[in-house]
């Protein structure tokens, strides 16, 4: 077979200039440049009216990022030093970052065959912050009526925070991921499935006084123009940012679309490596976007990155996310965490492999990193 490239990234097909989508975006931007309308304008409004429509919520507030949006809910629910946010450790930094920022303590969970967050028997802890692990929906979410949401006494708080930066448009059962706990985060970055051309993210929530609280913080906790009624943030999304996400949230169910069709080529493809190969859990009840397609190895972590090598030098652009688990990162090494406390999430990170998957992708370069991994497999056997 010729070699091919398989590029992980897409951005050039998704915005090249002549496109309908960059005229579109270019057309709005003229106007809200016309208007001077950068800040907080009507665009903004519009954007997150469109994204709360998308996941089910009677609230979306556009904020600065998706860590900016984690932190802003920990802080708008009244979080402090005394207060222990449960996460799973191979999420990115950003995660437990947010956490740390607000105030609050960290612990975690190990996740189980889909990448999730494992069941836990006692919410021993004072919120639950689940990541729907590469547009993965948490399958066994507990009941939003079981978050109260705000500060019940001046020592505890429960409600479930939804990580959903990866997972826009996914679903478990009749639930959409960031529709499912108190509120959610999620994250516009460029190589998000809906993605801006800079930094940008969203809080969604039913809850009419989270969102606000969060507008109040999001900009600098200003009433109208001159009331502070209390120290806040600078974590607006600008105007222009929610004009592409405008119109990138426009071609949702395309992508989401295109991104499940080549998760489904891949699964075909791989399962009859599946001496070499294991395949997530997949649950059928949910709908999983894809935002990362993940395999591991079934070996170790210099098998895993001989693969990914030789991937490399065959044109596919493989990578991994994230080769060190949070618990083993220096600036967590305080909590005492050591090798072994979180078994699946080591291996995890050990074996797996990330493969393009991208809604740009055609079918012959899925089926050419197919055949590489065969190749592979067969000459490592």
């Amino acid at each position: 077979m010729v070699r091919m490239k398989v590029p992980y990234s897409y951005l050039k097909e998704e915005f090249h200039l002549e496109s309908p989508l960059v005229k579109d975006i270019m057309r709005d931007i003229a106007d809200v440049v016309a208007a001077g309308d950068f800040t907080l304008g009507k665009k903004v409004t519009e954007f997150e009216e469109a994204w709360a429509q998308t996941v089910g919520t009677r609230h979306a507030v556009g904020v600065s990022n998706g860590t900016d949006a984690i932190f802003l809910i920990l802080r708008a629910i009244g979080v402090t030093p005394d207060d222990i946010v449960v996460t799973v450790p191979n999420t990115f930094l950003a995660t437990v970052g947010a956490i740390l920022q607000a105030g609050a303590q960290v612990d975690f969970v190990d996740i189980g065959d889909d990448y999730n967050a494992g069941f836990f028997d006692s919410y021993k802890r004072t919120v639950f912050l689940p990541v729907h692990w590469g547009g993965c929906p948490l399958s066994w979410f507990p009941p939003s009526s079981d978050c109260p949401a705000h500060r019940v006494s001046n020592t505890e708080v429960w409600c479930i925070v939804e990580d959903a930066c990866q997972a826009i448009g996914a679903r478990s059962g009749e639930r959409n991921a960031g529709a499912m706990g108190h509120a959610a985060a999620f994250s516009l970055h460029p190589l998000k499935n809906v993605n801006i051309w800079g930094d940008g993210g969203v809080v969604t929530t039913d809850d009419p006084s989270l969102a606000a609280e969060v507008r109040l913080l999001r900009n600098h906790g200003l009433e109208g123009r001159n009331t502070w009624l209390k120290p806040g943030y600078n974590m607006r999304l600008s105007t222009v940012q929610a004009v592409v996400g405008l119109h990138t949230l426009k071609y949702l169910e395309w992508i989401t679309e295109r991104r499940i069709e080549n998760a489904k080529h891949y699964d075909e493809g791989l399962k009859p490596l599946s001496g070499s190969v294991l395949l997530p859990k997949r649950h059928p009840q949910a709908r999983h976007v894809y935002h990362l397609y993940q395999f591991e190895i079934r070996a170790d972590k210099e098998k895993r990155d001989l693969l990914i090598r030789w991937l490399n030098d065959q044109g596919v652009e493989a990578k991994m996310h994230y080769p060190m688990p949070l618990h083993f990162q220096p600036p967590l090494a305080g909590l005492g965490y050591k090798k072994g406390d979180f078994p699946r999430t080591e291996r995890f990170c050990d074996t797996h492999v990330s493969l393009p998957v991208h809604q740009y992708l055609t079918t012959e370069q899925i089926d050419y990193t197919i055949e590489k991994i065969g190749e592979f497999c067969r000459r490592n056997a």
